[in-house]
């Protein structure tokens, strides 16, 4: 991972579907079900000594009138991060997504987009992201029940970690 710079990562299914046991706030999908081959995809940054993983959610016309917020973050109208989602990970279950490789054309395009969207916010998204870790697990807000449980999940990350 290069620090400071913005990169989209892929989390191996196996690890989403392992996490999304402990905690309903990891959405997985398995292979099969899925309507397109779209990737579990997200950003990734370090928070106290742990990476963590705020995955990019398809824009739905609900989040139309929504305004961007601590957890909340529109990326134009293709994408938002719902950083309460976001979960720590191994660098070992991750692999940098390399856009240009992506065969279908249409999803590369797509990618592109999202990509350019999220540069210029990615310093804020790293920002919101520690200050809401912050509130969750050190101050213990009330905005920690619409979040994952972030203490819980570094755990099982460690767990899943030395059982591979």
């Amino acid at each position: 991972m290069e620090n400071n710079k913005l990169n989209f990562y892929e989390v191996n299914d196996e690890y989403v579907e392992y996490l999304s046991k402990f905690d309903k706030n990891i959405m997985y999908t398995k292979v099969e079900n899925r309507k397109f081959k779209r990737k579990y995809i997200g950003i990734l940054f370090e928070i106290e000594n742990n990476y963590y993983i705020s995955p990019l959610s398809s824009y739905k016309s609900k989040h139309e009138n929504m305004e961007d917020a601590l957890d909340f973050i529109k990326i134009g109208d293709k994408a938002v991060i719902n950083l309460n989602n976001m979960f720590p990970v191994k660098l070992e279950n991750i692999k940098m997504v390399e856009i240009e490789k992506e065969p279908d054309e249409k999803y590369k395009e797509l990618l592109r987009n999202e990509y350019s969207l999220c540069v210029p916010k990615f310093k804020q998204i790293v920002k919101n992201a520690k200050t809401l870790y912050r509130k969750v697990v050190i101050y213990k807000r009330s905005i920690k029940n619409r979040c994952c449980n972030f203490k819980l999940l570094e755990e099982k990350c460690q767990e899943y970690s030395n059982q591979k």
